[in-house]
């Protein structure tokens, strides 16, 4: 209980926003936001106040604006609650643990996760919740397996065991918090927490802990020695940092970091862990959305870095959109859902910790961008956007590091984590030759292509810039020449080679087109090359074909060749040339009746 001249003691201000500086340039700086983000939600719900939190990127700083002005008396009188658990693995020395505290047992949480991945794998993905389906994992496993595993549980527990010990006066240090992270124009980047230390103590005349170990997970670049980047000597000593900031980045980086193994080599795996950058979110949705994918959706470390990478982004954004199909579906009138997804949030951002036997070093600092064409405008886009984001998951999931696609699935991160299209295209002309030596192959497995409705969904919101003028792809991908030779194009490489259909595949044309796209005239060359190899093919077997009333081949015209060239004129050959392998290369050209309705010459043709 708190006495009276404590309350007094508590500032009565107008507290409507609380702002974060950005000062250690690594995922820190949301981990500490978050973390105090999560301790005034707690405050604010524990008091019976409206708990809604924004949370506003405004570039130097975080913003966390509230619903309604903070009650500070109420949360100076709250008891002792843990922003998170100390964690126990195998060897953690638990002995300064309270009995009566409960631990985040990260062996009996891995055995979980276990048992519920072996669960999804034997049902091939498709959960049932019945009595027998274990249950999902913690969302927060991962992240205690990498404090016992890279041997950061003794400062964890460390940190909880000195913000523990003020528990008596927990409630003013929220009210500390509170009023120190309200003023956001401190002259120092220390002084919002030397603030906090200075209200505490005026308050309860005792002291915050001052320093603790600044371990490389909290830290990653402020560590010295070879921990860093770039190791500035052979140190490993330990840092000391303020012991407050490190708390709060503790409980963020628990509560909402996404932390995974990933292979990098037969038996050597790293770690690697992100964080979700806000951009302008609630709190309440990012908790959600984020721990969906922890728990039921998270992307894989088995097979290599770029892989894990794409399928994290591929998978935040299928799970972002199922919120807004249940929001759409519980609000039809809700207005802030039909926005690009990285409107709401920006990027991940992370560090790579390699491993050095038996310790692990910072690796990488990286960031990892958010597709900005993902825009979907109405619920019926929300369901197409779905299946785009499943179509290029299981693109994804059939390439490995193992198997040799490294340089595939690092062309594809490329495109996923940023906004320019022709790293798609790049992608795409490797993977077309991929995919034509995959379909030769009789015995692999077919592989997975990309769809034409996709294509169209994904290349609508993108805009080309020529003559000083904005141009829609849809300028090219819906003009009947370009898709006439598109569908010949598929006919001659995806579709052709079955013995049934009585044609031969031609192999390297996706590699010839993009080698001549940079030149006008050698492109035309090329596409004329192309189109006049599969005119004589279809001279010589088109008869036959009719005679044994087998789907025949599209034919295209000179009036075809003529519209392509005329978009080459507008647009440049380059990206024709990669739209065309793109299209070319896709599945959903349809059955013979559908191709009937593009086509004014011919009764009968593929179908793919």
């Amino acid at each position: 209980m708190f006495g009276s001249t404590q309350l007094a003691r508590v500032e009565v201000q107008m507290i409507q926003q609380l702002y974060v500086t950005k000062k250690f340039g690594t995922y820190a700086d949301t981990f500490l936001m978050l973390g105090l983000a999560q301790l005034v939600e707690y405050a604010l719900k524990a008091t019976n106040q409206k708990s809604a939190i924004q949370l506003v990127d405004e570039g130097i700083r975080y913003c966390l604006k509230l619903k309604q002005t903070v009650n500070l008396e109420a949360i100076a009188s709250l008891k002792y609650t843990n922003p998170f658990p100390p964690v126990k693995g195998q060897k953690t020395d638990i002995s300064k643990i309270p009995t009566e505290t409960e631990t985040f047992d990260t062996v009996q949480k891995n055995d979980e996760r276990k048992l519920y991945r072996d669960y999804l794998f034997q049902q091939r993905g498709k959960v049932q919740f019945n009595e027998d389906a274990p249950k999902p994992p913690h969302p927060s496993t991962q992240n205690g397996a990498i404090l016992t595993s890279m041997r950061h549980d003794r400062n964890h527990n460390e940190l909880w065991y000195l913000g523990w010990q003020l528990k008596d006066n927990y409630g003013i240090l929220l009210t500390s918090l509170i009023q120190a992270f309200s003023q956001g124009n401190y002259p120092s980047l220390d002084a919002e927490t030397q603030k906090v230390a200075e209200l505490f103590q005026q308050a309860t005349s005792h002291k915050l802990p001052e320093t603790a170990s600044a371990v490389k997970i909290y830290l990653p670049t402020s560590v010295q020695g070879v921990n860093r980047t770039k190791a500035d000597s052979n140190k490993v000593d330990s840092q000391k940092a303020d012991w407050l900031s490190l708390w709060l980045i503790a409980g963020g980086l628990f509560n909402f970091g996404v932390a995974e193994r990933v292979k990098i080599a037969e038996r050597v795996y790293d770690w690697r862990v992100v964080v979700l950058e806000p951009q302008d979110i609630q709190l309440t949705k990012y908790r959600e959305v984020l721990n969906k994918l922890r728990k039921f959706n998270p992307p894989s470390g088995g097979h290599g870095i770029a892989r894990f990478d794409s399928e994290l982004i591929l998978r935040f954004c299928q799970e972002l959109l199922n919120h807004h199909q249940a929001q759409a579906n519980a609000e039809p009138d809700e207005f802030d859902i039909w926005q690009p997804i990285n409107h709401f949030v920006s990027s991940f951002i992370g560090t790579h910790f390699g491993s050095k036997g038996q310790v692990y070093g910072v690796k990488e600092i990286f960031s990892l961008g958010l597709p900005s064409w993902i825009i979907p405008e109405n619920s019926q886009e929300l369901i197409d956007y779905q299946n785009v984001l499943t179509e290029h998951l299981l693109v994804i999931t059939s390439l490995s590091a193992e198997e040799g696609h490294s340089e595939l699935l690092a062309a594809y991160r490329d495109f996923i984590t940023g906004t320019n299209l022709s790293h798609f295209f790049y992608f795409q002309v490797s993977y077309a030759d991929y995919v034509v030596k995959r379909l030769a192959d009789t015995k692999a497995k077919p592989p997975r292509l990309f769809s034409i409705k996709g294509l169209n969904l994904m290349v609508k919101n993108f805009q080309h810039r020529q003559k000083d003028q904005d141009w829609s792809l849809t300028e090219i991908t819906e003009d009947p020449g370009f898709l006439r030779i598109a569908k010949a194009i598929n006919s001659a490489t995806v579709y052709a080679g079955k013995e049934e259909h009585g044609w031969d595949r031609i192999y390297g044309l996706a590699q010839r087109l993009s080698s001549q796209a940079g030149s006008k005239k050698d492109f035309i060359i090329e596409l004329s090359t192309f189109l006049a190899s599969y005119e004589n093919e279809n001279l010589r077997i088109d008869e036959e074909l009719k005679k044994k009333g087998k789907f025949r081949r599209i034919w295209t015209t000179k009036d075809d060749l003529d519209r392509v060239i005329h978009l080459i004129d507008t647009f440049g050959s380059s990206l024709v040339a990669n739209l065309l392998i793109a299209y070319g290369y896709a599945k959903g050209w349809g059955k013979a009746k559908d191709a009937d309705k593009t086509d004014t010459t011919n009764e009968s043709e593929t179908e793919v």
